[in-house]
């Protein structure tokens, strides 16, 4: 066995001979199931279980079927989902996730992406996750990105269809501070195809933390397109609540 398998069966042997337990993401008191959030944090989280962009599945109010994105931009995705809006607890949790060495929160949202893979029947042959650029993993020391769909295929038991296919080759300027027509232009040519990596023909399921613009996970998807993948569907936690920005008109 490889480590990676040996860290997974342990996982999962754990898990049948004790009830798991969690640290709730809210306020940390102890879960006992996989919600990851005690009865009074949940109250406080807005899960993505409204009407929502039937491209990238963002939340809507309006009548419209898609979000101003996805009727102004060029998507290269086909599909893409969120188990919970971008604010709130679930936005503190996804950045102490990120910045504040949190790196166990990815397990309990992973979960939350694999009832969202399940619940839609996706079909995939690939998973693979945003890059971040060498600096900034240094810096991290961790991809969360990486940390979730690692923690996806183990509860999925999908391990061997991981796959690095995508490197980030610059740094960029974070996109949490950037204005939609700023974040797109921020990442055009910041990624490239990982020399060795074949997804020719395949269907790709592709997760990351955070869509808001969805530009991340577009300009990953248009690598992977461009080097024969079939079908990019994105998996992220969390979307951004529709925003009208009239620079995407422009």
């Amino acid at each position: 066995m490889t480590g990676k398998r040996i860290e997974a069966f342990r996982r999962r042997a754990s898990d049948v001979l004790a009830p798991m337990r969690f640290r709730c993401l809210g306020c940390g008191a102890d879960v006992f199931d996989d919600t990851g959030f005690c009865p009074r944090c949940v109250q406080r989280v807005t899960f993505n279980n409204g009407k929502t962009c039937k491209r990238c599945g963002v939340a809507l109010d309006g009548e419209e079927d898609y979000c101003g994105n996805c009727a102004f931009e060029k998507t290269y995705f086909d599909r893409a989902y969120s188990p919970f809006v971008y604010d709130g607890l679930i936005r503190q949790a996804i950045l102490d996730m990120k910045f504040n060495n949190l790196g166990a929160n990815a397990r309990v949202f992973a979960r939350y992406l694999a009832y969202i893979a399940v619940r839609e029947q996706l079909q995939y042959d690939v998973v693979t996750y945003a890059p971040m650029s060498a600096k900034s993993l240094k810096k991290r020391r961790y991809n969360q990105a990486r940390l979730l769909a690692e923690e996806f295929c183990a509860i999925l038991d999908k391990d061997a269809l991981l796959a690095d296919t995508v490197v980030k080759i610059r740094d960029t300027a974070p996109q949490e501070q950037l204005s939609g027509k700023e974040r797109r232009q921020n990442l055009v040519g910041s990624y490239r195809f990982r020399q060795g990596a074949d997804v020719k023909g395949k269907r790709v399921l592709l997760i990351d933390d955070v869509k808001t613009t969805g530009a991340t996970v577009n300009e990953c998807a248009k690598v992977l397109k461009s080097h024969g993948a079939a079908e990019v569907v994105a998996l992220t936690v969390a979307s951004r609540k529709e925003h009208i920005d009239f620079e995407n008109k422009e």
